[in-house]
């Protein structure tokens, strides 16, 4: 008989987690927010989408303001 191996969706994601948590943490690290915020990617599904979103929307605290555009007078001939 043939051992059959089958592997949990829920020990796989588990796994992908914590190998995330540690380079969530030190993006959130860089961007100025605290580490902690990558704990929640084990929150099942929700979790790394906030983390993404929070990343991705907000403005990061670290970054300086962007500096208003000057707009050139325009050319006449």
């Amino acid at each position: 008989m043939q051992a059959q191996f089958a592997v949990d969706p829920g020990l796989v994601l588990f796994v992908f987690n914590v190998l995330a948590v540690w380079p969530l943490a030190r993006i959130c690290r860089r961007a100025g927010f605290a580490p902690g915020w990558a704990f929640l990617v084990f929150v099942p599904v929700v979790g790394l989408l906030l983390v993404w979103g929070m990343l991705t929307f907000r403005r990061w605290p670290v970054l300086p303001p962007k500096a208003p555009k000057v707009r050139k007078p325009r050319r006449t001939a």
